[in-house]
Order: structure tokens, then C-alpha cells, then sequence
């Protein structure tokens, strides 16, 4: 039973140890802003992101694509949503 505690007590130490020392020796990198010129932040034109809503038309729960921000488009009946008027 001794030995179990021990074990137990440096495993926790360690990771005490380190979760708290990971922050001290990073660097901050900075980056040159002519790379981020012809930059687009919120590109719709690919793929959204996905996820499970009631479509009113459908009258099931299906997927949703997101097309722009906070609208979405049914994948089935291809009926579009905004999130934002609601």
C-alpha cells in the first residue's frame, strides 16, 4: 500500500509540475504582415462547418451547412436559415 502512495504522489507532483512550468519558456512569434495581406479570415466559399438543427421543411432534424456567418442551408432541401433575425 506504501508503495501505491508513492507512486501515486510523484505522478501528481510531476504533472503539478508540468502543467505549471509549460508557459515560462515559450517565446512569442511574430510574423511578418505582408504574409497576411491577401488573407480572407471568414471564407465561406469551402466547405462549412456541419451540424444537426429541425428544418422546418424537411420536419425532421437533419444537417446543416453553414454558408456564411450564422446561416445555414438544409444538405436535403437545400433551404437556407438565418440565425441571425431569430
Amino acid at each position: 500500500m506504501q508503495w501505491q502512495d508513492f507512486i501515486v504522489g510523484v505522478v501528481s507532483t510531476l504533472f503539478a509540475y508540468a502543467l505549471f512550468s509549460s508557459g515560462q519558456d515559450e517565446e512569442e512569434i511574430e510574423m511578418d504582415p505582408e504574409l497576411y495581406d491577401n488573407v480572407v479570415v471568414n471564407d465561406f466559399t469551402q466547405r462549412g462547418r456541419l451540424f444537426r438543427d429541425y428544418c422546418e421543411s424537411c420536419r425532421k432534424q437533419k444537417q446543416h451547412r453553414e454558408i456564411g456567418p450564422r446561416v445555414f442551408e438544409c444538405t436535403k432541401c437545400k433551404r437556407i436559415r438565418n440565425l441571425n433575425a431569430s
